[in-house]
């Protein structure tokens, strides 16, 4: 009865986790499509704002100029003003970054030109035409100096923002659905198991009871070829790392997860691909090889092209090969190569958790330049990639 149970949930276990994985997913991409609108709308408010500044300052120019204006001119000026605080209060309450400095600014400095617009329109009722010229040009000139320069600051901290709610979205997107993989491919292989066991090793063999006798010792189960806790642990060091010294122990942890030998982070730069970081190897063999060019027939470059999982089967006393990708959210920026011993490249959860590393290997290093137009000697340090 209680294995029956536990078969009948585990399925629904499972579907529950990719059904609350799909939503989560499809939530976190609903939310930085409202970010990107945002940061849209917000860049247009500033350009606007910033060409109505440069219409006011026209104007005054024409005012020292002459030395006089004309009423319909300071009425389309004040009108002008009016518009940059209407423009000002959509702009502020559709900010991302509404707690900058810049933002605290910008409100201060549209409150100023608003009571002054106020003392103008008053003077414009009066009939003093020239003082409420004075009050829109003058007295505002340092103003509108100041606001200008803090809509440019303003821009830069409301870019910065939309770009780093971004990264925060797509990086626990990955989180979640590194879990749900991690979960399948553990469940895979309990099934895989489970029916080797079940499969009676001679013909006409008798299924063994569900109970054990009590003078009989239990049989126990085989250690799994892979700790789960340790990938698990592994996946979660990588979607914390902040520099390349980081990196360099992780690989080392992956290598003794996997029984690899070897471990080599490979990265695109236009139609080449360099090594960057590597486990068990001197760096004088990496130099040896040199960049790998996205037509070459291996291994790397075959995980490169297709985006797939590639392996190689070892010769005679030569050990086997791994490649995983490293994929983008738009195209593969990297592969993930590992050097194995013989059988393991074809073993389901030695590539289940090398896909799950690269797959968060990806999301840390999504930042590396790849495309035909971005030339090797300009290519960027680990640390530079971090921490965009």
């Amino acid at each position: 009865m209680k294995a029956w149970i536990i078969r009948l949930l585990l399925p629904t276990i499972l579907v529950a986790a990719g059904l609350g994985s799909v939503a989560w997913t499809w939530a976190l991409a609903q939310h930085v499509d409202q970010l990107e609108t945002a940061g849209k709308q917000s860049a247009a408010r500033i350009d606007r704002l910033e060409a109505a500044l440069d219409q006011l300052t026209h104007d005054e120019l024409v005012y020292v100029a002459s030395g006089q204006i004309d009423q319909q001119t300071l009425t389309a000026t004040s009108s002008l003003t009016r518009q940059i605080v209407s423009e000002s209060a959509w702009l502020l309450g559709g900010l991302v970054a509404g707690g900058a400095r810049s933002a605290g600014a910008v409100a201060e400095g549209v409150a100023s030109l608003a009571e002054v617009d106020g003392r103008a329109r008053e003077n414009i009722r009066a009939g003093l035409d020239l003082m409420a010229a004075d009050l829109l040009f003058t007295e505002t000139t340092r103003t509108r100096q100041g606001l200008r320069e803090q809509l440019r600051a303003l821009r830069l901290a409301e870019s910065g923002a939309v770009a780093d709610a971004r990264a925060t979205d797509l990086k626990q997107a990955w989180t979640v659905l590194a879990g749900v993989a991690i979960l399948f491919a553990w469940t895979l292989v309990r099934s895989a198991r489970r029916s080797v066991e079940a499969a009676p090793s001679q013909a006409g063999a008798t299924p063994e009871p569900d109970h054990v006798p009590l003078n009989v010792v239990p049989r126990s189960e085989p250690a799994p070829s892979i700790d789960l806790k340790e990938a698990a642990a592994v996946c979660t060091a990588i979607s914390r790392l902040q520099s390349e010294a980081d990196l360099q122990p992780l690989l080392a942890r992956t290598s003794a997860l996997l029984k690899a030998s070897g471990v080599v982070v490979w990265m695109a730069a236009g139609e080449e691909m360099f090594p960057v970081a590597w486990h068990g190897y001197d760096s004088k063999q990496l130099s040896q090889l040199g960049p790998i060019g996205r037509a070459s027939m291996n291994a790397v470059a075959d995980a490169w092209r297709t985006g797939t999982l590639q392996s190689v089967a070892g010769g005679s006393g030569a050990r086997s090969a791994l490649v995983a990708p490293l994929l983008g959210i738009e195209r593969c920026i990297g592969v993930l190569a590992l050097e194995v011993a013989p059988g393991r490249e074809v073993d389901a959860l030695t590539q289940a958790v090398a896909t799950l590393v690269a797959a968060q290997l990806s999301t840390v290093l999504g930042g590396w330049p790849a495309g035909s137009s971005v030339p090797s000697a300009e290519i960027m340090s680990f640390e530079r990639v971090a921490s965009s």
